[in-house]
């Protein structure tokens, strides 16, 4: 009987440790505060809601690109039909609440954040309570696409803010979280799209189907209730850059204000300087495209199909909101690519020439040039060595390679911007 006895005495030790360890196990750290170096995915299913398209409108159609014109040259006016932006007549909209950014605290750029391409479900979810995961199934060919969705909340209509990931990673790429923060923060929606993935393939790299995933998220957001539907913010870094550039050109009626961060606006330039550099972009450009582009034909076509530098004229005749910014030290988009961008939107007085382009092109800010306006920058940001408004362009180059500053971003959002 005693050596029964303490058989049962083992066993039930036994059985304790083993529920003990289950118990440490399921128990998730916080320490981290969403941001440790090493990020432990959750293996728990989400919650997984299918939208179905929240309009029966047809899918995007391709714009036939127009004249190329050489990004430095200065771009003459066309005759529009479209009132001129200095012209348009803005709706009268109760001013924002004051709005706060204990969330960006510490957190410059995303360097301050994460690693630039990395990415995964469970640090959104720990960073961002409340945030879901859904899928919004495209209007243009019925492929259902993963979004994050976070509600707003408080006693008024909220703006929303859209999170668009780089070339090189998804959408739960974590560079988007900082932003996704602040938003929580100050009671706006988030919605955060998936089009088509990574910039590796003819469906994504700025496709129809891309552009209508992204459409298609916004339709969802302002079709929400405490959507503001007349603050639609749209953030991008890099690919995202590019795909808030092409939302501005190509559906501005869907946008209030876009901030771009060293953002690739032409594919045949970009392709370019990808294979003189060495760089992999250039045969993610090529398989989009379906061949070199730099030649005259169908590739070549097909990539200024895909490039917002195409589309740009419509972005500047209905007033689109544009915050242009760039490292002077970018290692990966030709540093010129901002002030290409501003000479496409800007009023022709206030366009760069083409050898103050050519400057910046070269990581050099010309001496007679200086900042001119608001740049958003504060402590801790890197410093802005030019910033240049026109109309509803602004357009900032700063002491940095290729990156993002969320204060800046954020603050430019802040000052309602429409």
């Amino acid at each position: 009987m005693e050596t029964i006895r303490r058989r049962g005495d083992t066993l039930a030790v036994f059985l304790l440790l083993l529920l003990l360890a289950a118990s440490n196990f399921a128990v998730e750290s916080t320490s981290a505060a969403g941001f440790a170096p090493q990020v432990v995915e959750t293996t728990a299913a989400p919650r997984i809601v299918i939208v179905p398209p929240t309009t029966t409108v047809p899918p995007t159609t391709t714009v036939p690109p127009t004249t190329t014109v050489p990004p430095t040259a200065t771009v003459p006016p066309t005759a529009e039909t479209v009132p001129s932006p200095t012209t348009t007549t803005t709706t009268t909209l109760p001013p924002l609440d004051p709005l706060t950014f204990e969330s960006l605290d510490r957190i410059n750029t995303i360097r301050d954040c994460c690693n630039f391409v990395s990415y995964g479900r469970s640090r959104w979810e720990r960073s961002v309570p409340g945030i879901e995961q859904l899928r919004i199934i495209s209007t243009a060919d019925g492929a259902e696409q993963p979004v994050f969705w976070l509600a707003p909340s408080g006693d008024r209509d909220q703006p929303v803010l859209v999170i668009l990931h780089s070339w090189s990673a998804p959408y739960t790429q974590h560079a988007g979280i900082p932003f996704a923060m602040w938003a929580q923060e100050n009671g706006w929606a988030v919605i955060v799209p998936e089009f088509r993935g990574v910039n590796d393939d003819a469906d994504a790299v700025g496709s129809d189907l891309a552009v209508q995933d992204a459409v298609d998220a916004i339709d969802y957001a302002v079709a929400q209730a405490g959507v503001d539907t007349n603050r639609v913010y749209v953030v991008g870094y890099s690919g995202g850059g590019m795909m808030g550039l092409l939302l501005a050109g190509r559906h501005p009626d869907k946008v209030t204000a876009v901030s771009v961060w060293g953002p690739p606006h032409d594919l045949v330039d970009f392709y370019e300087h990808a294979r003189r550099a060495g760089l992999r972009y250039a045969n993610d450009i090529r398989r989009a495209c379906g061949g070199d582009p730099r030649e005259a034909g169908p590739a070549q076509e097909e990539c200024l199909t895909r490039s917002p530098a195409t589309y740009l004229g419509s972005a500047r005749n209905q007033a689109v909101q544009i915050l242009i910014a760039q490292g002077i030290r970018d290692q990966f988009v030709s540093r010129s690519v901002a002030a290409e961008v501003f000479n496409q939107l800007a009023d022709p007085d206030d366009r760069l020439s083409a050898e103050e382009v050519d400057l910046f092109g070269r990581g050099r800010v010309p001496d007679h040039l200086s900042i001119t306006t608001e740049t958003y920058f504060g402590d801790g940001d890197p410093a802005p060595v030019f910033a240049r408004q026109s109309g509803r362009a602004l357009l900032v180059y700063f002491q940095s390679g290729h990156d993002m500053v969320y204060n800046a971003s954020a603050r430019w959002f802040a000052s309602d911007p429409r």
